[in-house]
Order: C-alpha cells, then structure tokens, then sequence
C-alpha cells in the first residue's frame, strides 16, 4: 500500500528541504520528523516517524507537494523497527 505524503520537521512546520536532510532527521530522530497526507480520497492525517505503519510505503514529494516538488522519496517501516528512505 501507497500513501502519498509531505514531510515536514514536527518542531517548527517546516518543510524538509532535500531528501538528504529527510534520511538524517529519520536516522537521528524520527519523532522530528511529520510525514502528513496529501490524498483528496482520504481524510487528512500526520503521522510522526515514531508512528509509521508497518508495510505501508510512504511516497514523499518535497519539498512541498504542493509548491514545490524538487524530490521524491519512499519512507518504509520494516517489520524489524527499522525506517527505510530510498
């Protein structure tokens, strides 16, 4: 399952510049990271990098989905804790 989402840094609402900024804040601290839903079909929800679904693939457009889509990433939580960014 994919859920297309924005990333932003939960201290402060800021959108996460570049996907290489996105991989050290989930490497160092992912409850510093907000991944928020952009789906029209679904409601509106944020999940911080701490509450990620197991299996599920988070497709991140950044740095903003809506103004400005430089990046592109998939946020995966592996089933060992793990959180993946490719």
């Amino acid at each position: 399952m994919f859920v297309n989402v924005g990333a932003m840094y939960n201290m402060g609402k800021v959108d996460i510049p570049t996907k290489k900024a996105l991989k050290e804040e989930i490497a160092a601290n992912p409850y510093n990271v907000q991944l928020y839903d952009t789906s029209e079909l679904s409601p509106k929800e944020s999940r911080l990098g701490t509450e990620l679904a197991i299996g599920v693939k988070y497709a991140v457009a950044g740095p903003n989905p809506y103004t400005s889509r430089k990046w592109y990433a998939t946020v995966e939580k592996l089933p060992n804790g793990k959180i993946t960014v490719k």
